[in-house]
């Protein structure tokens, strides 16, 4: 008789899709998220009305200052202490503050001193929740499941613009801010839900947590700054994610809309070109889904930057609007082309005992870079012309491909799925 050997044979590898950690973090992070875009909808609605848009560009940016300002520090924070309970402590301060500030706007109109306070408190307590969701959310995650839980990232992210946007608009138009302010609080709710009894992989964090606690704090600002700086792949990573912002912010934002001004398009050409570009990239997220990258991640990433730059570009010259819509689809699809490796970049290289400093620098990146690229938007288009200043744009973004020098970059490669062994006869 001949003897049958049978080798182990081990379980298929658990996609993210179901990681039931990371999907009830994510369940909660995408409420929370179409609240955030009800809230911001009903507060630039209410400014508008307490006074004038003027008021209401000025109480956006009020919400910025701080979490410009702050997030560097947050993400220190994020290292000395548990991600996860300064998640559920920053959820449930702004549930507090948004049913605080329903009553008061219940009982009479809401100035702008009650807006700008509001606004304050949440740009601050952003600075401190967003590095804390970039180091919680590969902590839930096995390295092979890093892109899944990009792709799935990046869709909640699209399905919360996409439905909360208009939904705040219809609150704020029907129901009022106080409503808005109070749906907004139910969302909060949800993730701190979400949040409380979520275990989160043994006590590997907590040690570096603890560690981090006995360094000052200054030191450990210097020492994230310094540990970006020696890294192989994550320093020109950075350079790279700020020349990519640099180049796309601009067109999409205003350029999208004085593109659409000076060629008669009007209001409708506007949402037209978001919503193309919001559609391309929840394609290429799915998209994305499908595609199996495993090694030469930075020259993917550099050469799909330097891809949407020329389609962002492009955009300044179609002669007519389905032809703009058509162009800032492909810009939206490359954009999730590219989000989704970054996020598997920078969850797969960074160590666990920086991944809220690093975050808190790529949050700055993302953030910080809107309102000047913005502003430079609109002088280069006055000055030089809308062709020229969609050109310009894009060159920041092929300029991404010099980052292709750093042989670290360009041979980073994304964590492998494992293989189970086959039955041996």
């Amino acid at each position: 008789m001949t003897a049958v050997v049978v080798a182990p044979v081990l379980s298929r590898p658990t996609p993210a899709l179901r990681n039931p950690r990371y999907l009830r973090l994510l369940g909660g992070a995408t409420l929370s998220a179409l609240g955030d875009q009800v809230w911001y909808v009903a507060l630039s609605y209410a400014a508008v009305r307490s006074a004038s848009p003027a008021a209401a560009g000025l109480v956006l940016s009020v919400s910025a200052i701080p979490r410009l300002l702050l997030v560097l520090f947050g993400g220190v924070i994020v290292d000395r202490f548990d991600a996860r309970k300064l998640m559920i402590g920053s959820d449930a301060l702004r549930m507090a503050v948004c049913l605080g500030a329903a009553a008061f706007a219940a009982a009479a109109s809401p100035g702008l001193g009650l807006l700008a306070a509001v606004a304050v408190v949440f740009g601050a307590v952003d600075a401190l929740f967003m590095p804390a969701s970039v180091a919680l959310r590969p902590r839930l995650l096995e390295p092979h499941q890093y892109s899944g839980g990009a792709v799935l990232w990046t869709l909640s992210g699209r399905l919360a613009l996409t439905v909360g946007a208009p939904l705040g608009g219809l609150v704020a138009a029907s129901a009022g801010f106080a409503a808005a302010l109070v749906v907004d609080a139910v969302s909060f709710a949800v993730s701190v839900a979400s949040l409380v009894g979520l275990r989160v992989g043994g006590d590997e964090a907590a040690a570096g947590t603890r560690d981090a606690r006995k360094e000052p704090f200054g030191r450990s600002f210097a020492a994230g700054l310094g540990y970006l700086r020696r890294h192989a792949v994550l320093g020109p990573f950075v350079v790279w994610l700020a020349l990519t912002n640099i180049g796309m912010v601009g067109p999409l934002n205003v350029g999208a809309a004085l593109l659409a001004t000076r060629r008669g398009w009007g209001a409708p050409g506007i949402g037209l070109l978001l919503t193309g570009f919001g559609v391309g990239a929840a394609l290429g997220a799915v998209l994305m889904a499908k595609v199996r990258l495993r090694g030469g991640l930075g020259v993917w990433l550099a050469w799909a930057g330097a891809a949407q730059g020329a389609a962002g570009a492009a955009m300044a010259l179609a002669p007519a609007l389905g032809v703009a819509v058509a162009v800032a689809a492909t810009v939206g699809v490359l954009s999730s082309a590219m989000g989704v490796p970054a996020t598997v970049v920078m969850q797969a290289e960074c160590d666990d005992a920086f991944r809220g400093r690093v975050g808190s620098v790529t949050t700055l990146i993302s953030l910080g870079i809107v309102p000047l690229t913005m502003g430079l938007m609109g002088l280069m288009v006055g000055a030089l012309g809308l062709r020229a200043a969609f050109g310009i744009s894009g060159a920041v973004e092929v300029l991404g491909l010099v980052c292709l020098l750093s042989r670290g970059f360009r041979t980073v490669r994304a964590p492998q799925t494992p293989q189970a062994p086959q039955a041996q006869r």
